[in-house]
This record gives C-alpha cells, sequence and structure tokens, in this order.
C-alpha cells in the first residue's frame, strides 16, 4: 500500500514507534499546520492535540482524534477514552480514512484540478 502522506519518506523507526503506540500527543499550541499529526493519522492511531493552530484544520474531534483545551483535565479525558483498545483502534481507522479522504495525493490532486477547472472556466466568460 502507498503511503498516505507521500512528501515524507518512509522511516523505520518512525513506523517501529507509530505501530507500537495507541495515540499520539501532539502538545504544541499555536503551531502552524504540521505534519505529525497527518503522519500519525495515515498510520491509523488517534492524535491528542491542543485545539488551537494547524490541528483545528487536521485532526476531526471526536473521530480521529481529540481537539483539548491546554490544560491538565481536557488531556486526561482524552487520553482515559483512548485507554479502550477497541476505541482507539476504531477511531484511528476513522483517522485513517480522514487523511486518505482529505490529504492523500489523490485528494488534493482533484482538489487542484477543481481549482484550475474553475479559473479556466472563469477566464472564458466576459
Amino acid at each position: 500500500m502507498p503511503p498516505l502522506v507521500p512528501w515524507r519518506r518512509p522511516c523505520r523507526q518512525r513506523a517501529l514507534l507509530l505501530a507500537a503506540c495507541r495515540a499520539v500527543l501532539y502538545t504544541p499550541q499555536h503551531e502552524h499546520f504540521g505534519i505529525v499529526p497527518l503522519e500519525a493519522m495515515a498510520s491509523g492511531r488517534p492524535v491528542v492535540a491542543c485545539n488551537s493552530g494547524g490541528p483545528v484544520e487536521s485532526v476531526p474531534d471526536g473521530r480521529g482524534g481529540f481537539l483539548c483545551e491546554p490544560a491538565a483535565g481536557p488531556w486526561a479525558d482524552a487520553l482515559e477514552s483512548l485507554l479502550d483498545a477497541r476505541g482507539a483502534a476504531k477511531m484511528g481507522a476513522a483517522a485513517r480514512a480522514h487523511v486518505q479522504e482529505a490529504f492523500s495525493r489523490a485528494a488534493f490532486g482533484e482538489r487542484l484540478d477543481r481549482h484550475v477547472h474553475a479559473l479556466a472556466n472563469a477566464r472564458g466568460t466576459p
């Protein structure tokens, strides 16, 4: 199966760590878009992240992970919900599907194609 995030070369250590974990905690606040949450979700792992910056756009809250206030309580609640292995696996599968639908090369190509056609059609009208 080709990688969902083709712009990063495979790294054996990263792949082993992602395979061994139940979820990825992404702690930066007000971080730019960031590739780490996408890599985690593409690997079928839910992401727990601060509800600011890039994760707000990339992590589907409650489906592919959790977006939390930067305080201990919300993070503890999110982590507690991921203690259930089946629930975490289900959320990880949803996270992977989200990355494939929204951030894969195919998804990007489709969006780019739509925008190019829209621009071309707009130029053809007076």
